[in-house]
């Protein structure tokens, strides 16, 4: 009998609270839909983690992250939640300059950064996969090539670039996938 009320009392709460036919209203949203100055915030932001559950210091941090990018005009960062942080870039070299030289660390662990999607919930990133290059050495002068690159980079992970300068293979003691 309890059984049963506690049944009757789970149906007519989740009819009160579920919405009727003209209360479901779809609004779709346009491109443009958080105006110029929600665009602006994220031109130049990257999400970030880093790959430890740690609090941190977000002066030092923000401090230290600076120094170690070497940015020209600077770094505005805020916290959106435990472990994980916005990086708010004042010039796109500086930006860029952090996504593309690769790997980064704080006090010892990795970091994931990625940019910031308008339109793109900052709770739906993927936040766990880094890129890094990786030297192969010991080849002969004749496959230091891209395409060679190309297949073991394949067989590793996923291939984002080689790097082989194929003018100069006879010179070069190793290529980066």
């Amino acid at each position: 009998m309890a059984e049963q009320s506690v049944r009757d009392l789970t149906m007519a709460f989740e009819e009160r609270l579920s919405l009727t036919a003209e209360e479901d209203v779809r609004l779709a949203l346009d491109e443009g839909g958080g105006g110029k100055q929600s665009g602006e915030a994220l031109r130049f932001c990257l999400i970030g983690t880093v790959l430890i559950r740690k609090r941190y210091n977000m002066e030092v941090m923000e401090n230290t992250l600076a120094g170690i990018w070497r940015l020209v005009k600077g770094l505005h960062m805020r916290v959106l939640r435990s472990n994980l942080f916005a990086f708010y870039f004042f010039h796109p070299i500086d930006m860029q300059r952090v996504l593309v030289v690769g790997l980064w660390r704080f006090v010892n662990h990795v970091m994931v950064l990625k940019e910031a999607l308008a339109g793109k919930q900052v709770s739906r990133l993927e936040l766990f996969e880094v890129s890094f290059w990786i030297q192969i050495h010991g080849l002969p002068p004749d496959r230091m090539t891209e395409a060679t690159g190309e297949r073991i980079g394949g067989e590793i992970g996923r291939l984002v670039e080689v790097d082989a300068r194929e003018s100069d293979a006879w010179g070069l003691e190793y290529i980066r996938v």
